[in-house]
């Protein structure tokens, strides 16, 4: 019995956070949300089996963009991009050099305490590639690889989906990674950053962001921090002035 959890802003359109339905393929699944609840008619895309712009679906921990209409699913999670709060407001918050040291070195233990010492860190570029390179430090890991992935094109808007722009060229095969990125949202980009990892046969992959946000579909084992906010990173500052000055 597959169960459609909806997350944030969602739970008060449809008046619950968790529905159940029978069986059946995603296909046959849309056309029943459609009916039972005419609230998520501007939501989800019947027709075509994915979410409406605005809107992001996972099932059973992929996109659903990803997955065959035939499928039978056990999971799917619904839930809003504009950073799933109930408020469209964002709120900004700029992180300093020393928070950025705290963080890395309160990760830093949260990993030694739990026995895991990788041999080889990744981060994704470009936002953990600062992080990984302080983990490494913290760690003790000489060997640091970087992949390329993008998602976001600015504040508060995403791209359609995530894709490779840069392979991992290090070779990880049968090494404990480590694999790092500033901040998991929706979760896409650590997922296709697992999965991408995972086809150069490692040992054991563990992944790291400094923050999650609390709708994240994809928690990763190792974070710092909790939050709701657009975080500017001090590595990205420039960055984000000039996207001010072009709105």
């Amino acid at each position: 019995m597959p169960k459609v959890k909806l997350l944030a802003s969602l739970q008060e359109i449809v008046g619950k956070d968790v529905l159940e339905l029978e069986d059946m393929s995603l296909e046959k699944l849309f056309r029943e949300l459609a009916e039972r609840y005419p609230g998520l008619r501007d939501i989800i895309d019947v027709e075509n089996v994915e979410g409406k712009p605005g809107y992001i679906i996972f099932v059973d921990g992929k996109d659903i963009r990803l997955v065959d209409k035939n499928y039978v699913p056990k999971e799917i999670v619904i839930l809003p991009v504009n950073h799933g709060g109930k408020s469209e407001r964002i709120e900004i918050e700029q992180i300093s050099w020393e928070k950025i040291d705290l963080y890395t070195r309160k990760i830093a233990e949260k990993i030694r305490n739990s026995g895991y010492q990788p041999d080889v860190i990744v981060g994704i570029l470009r936002g953990g590639l600062v992080p990984a390179r302080l983990l490494a430090d913290e760690l003790g890991v000489d060997d640091i690889g970087v992949m390329e992935i993008k998602l976001y094109k600015t504040i508060g808007l995403r791209g359609e989906r995530p894709y490779l722009r840069q392979p991992l060229v290090l070779d990880i095969t049968e090494k404990k990674v480590l694999l790092v990125d500033d901040i998991s949202d929706t979760g896409l980009t650590l997922q296709l950053a697992m999965e991408a990892v995972g086809f150069h046969m490692p040992k054991e992959v563990k992944t790291v962001t400094l923050y999650i946000k609390p709708w994240t579909n994809l928690v990763p084992d190792y974070y710092a921090e909790v939050t709701e906010n657009w975080i500017v990173f001090p590595w990205e500052r420039n960055e984000y002035r000039r996207l001010i000055e072009e709105e």
